[in-house]
């Protein structure tokens, strides 16, 4: 294998999980000594912040407060400054209030500039923007050999590094409507023509298109595939930008599992009429009702409003129904009459070509319809289900579960996908993993857990 420029520590991904490991440094006071061992970051935008999350027509389902709390008493002054910025006195200034996630973009994009230039000023490490990452190749030494093409695909470069985080984001990849199956068949084909999927109805011309699919009726049939967040999310947005079309029971939700609902305290749901937990629903931590499954903000009053939790008012054009595997037929024949679907089906982790030392195509346990990306501590499995030595996977779809240290009700098997969690916990595993174990590294106190809302930062 030919001889490239070693960079102790490769980041692929600019974006909010990108940064997130850089916030976890720095809230550890660790960022200064990762920046001098040496780290390339590599970022197919012009800038590294928000990604792709400025670009959703929703509001956030986390507290303010949680997006800046990686500010607080930071130790390193060019972030900590920050804190007295008017857009981040704003968000504060919301606390547990939401946020549109065109704001939370602004923001990140502010403190990605921050870090852009501890990076760029920095002797031993480097920014990449305008790069992508193309493929992997492991060698004879364990090291990767990182192949990166240029954004307009002019260009590419070859850099070796000792250890990789992959931040690439994620996608909801158009095989999955072929192969996974909604009431007994997949989506696709059945349906080409009427169906698009939650990321593009949330996209700032979702409604448009989806007017475009139901042009043809007066009162069109909506039919939402999918429970989490993002299902009720997009089932809001229809109801707030097209509602004077849905006439009752147009709109259907199909989804598996039951709605939950998040609540600070237990005392405060049965307070509300709400009763649908015990003991394994409770954070040990926090002592949140929910706190990982739960529907917040939004997408969790829609939720009150279909269940008649707390004398909400009901919303009588939204119909739900719950697939039990018992009613395929009923779940057909509302799919069949619908003008339209959307399929809010989740999200896969973005993939690149990964190859062994015979340079032959690595199999990744992600590969597999119901595969995780990532391992208990962070590392890229396997197709045997095996963390990768030196390779880390961080962000959405990444497929962290929760540990018993995070908190979190045990009856949660879901995702972690938090921001929050990103800029501490999560991220501290993997920093354990990255820096040389010269000295012990600090710990970001979990008990902080307990006074934060530590949820999804953005509706998927």
């Amino acid at each position: 294998m030919p001889s490239y420029p070693l960079t102790p520590v490769l980041i692929a991904g600019g974006g909010p999980a990108g940064i997130a490991l850089l916030l976890a440094a720095s809230r550890m006071g660790e960022l200064s000594r990762l920046l001098d061992e040496g780290i390339t970051l590599v970022e197919q935008g012009h800038t590294i912040g928000s990604g792709m999350l400025g670009r959703y027509v929703i509001n956030s389902d986390s507290a303010a407060e949680t997006f800046v709390d990686a500010l607080t008493d930071n130790p390193v002054p060019e972030l900590a400054r920050l804190r007295t910025h008017p857009l981040v006195e704003m968000i504060q200034a919301h606390g547990k209030d939401t946020l549109p996630l065109r704001v939370v973009a602004d923001y990140l994009d502010l403190v990605g500039h921050v870090l852009t230039g501890l990076i760029r000023n920095h002797p031993a490490s480097r920014l990449l923007t305008g790069w992508r990452l193309a493929s992997l190749r492991q060698d004879d030494r364990g090291e990767w050999a990182a192949h990166l093409v240029s954004a307009d695909g002019a260009g590419a470069q070859h850099v070796r590094a000792a250890k990789v985080v992959l931040a690439l984001g994620a996608i909801q990849p158009e095989c999955r409507l072929h192969d996974e199956q909604v009431g007994g068949a997949a989506l696709l084909p059945r349906y080409s023509g009427r169906l698009m999927q939650s990321d593009d109805l949330l996209a700032p011309d979702g409604i448009s298109r989806l007017r475009t699919l139901v042009a043809g009726s007066e009162k069109p049939k909506i039919a939402i595939i999918g429970g989490a967040s993002s299902a009720l999310s997009v089932a809001r947005v229809i109801l707030r930008d097209m509602g004077n079309r849905i006439v009752p029971g147009n709109l259907t939700l199909l989804h598996r599992s039951r709605l939950k609902l998040f609540y600070r305290t237990a005392e405060e749901a049965l307070a509300d009429g709400y009763t649908d937990f015990g003991a394994a629903d409770i954070c040990p931590i926090s002592h949140f009702v929910y706190r990982f499954g739960g529907l917040r903000y939004d997408s969790r009053n829609l939720a009150m409003q279909l269940m008649g939790i707390a004398n909400a008012a009901p919303e009588p054009r939204l119909h739900t129904m719950q697939m039990t595997g018992h009613n395929d037929g009923a779940v057909q024949a509302t799919l069949d009459s619908a003008d339209a679907l959307v399929a809010c089906l989740g999200y896969r982790p973005r993939r690149v070509a990964i190859m062994d030392r015979d340079n032959h195509p690595m199999a990744l346990a992600t590969d597999h319809p119901d595969g995780s990306l990532t391992g208990p501590d962070c590392g890229i499995m396997d197709g045997s289900g095996h963390e990768i030595p030196g390779l880390f996977g961080l962000g959405l779809a990444s497929g962290y579960s929760a540990s018993a240290t995070m908190g979190g009700e045990s009856s949660f098997n879901g995702q972690v996908n938090s921001l929050w969690l990103w800029q501490n916990a999560i991220g501290e595993k993997i920093l354990y993993q990255l820096l040389p174990e010269e000295a012990p590294l600090p710990r970001i106190p979990m008990a902080h857990a307990s006074a934060i809302d530590t949820h999804h930062s953005i509706n998927h």
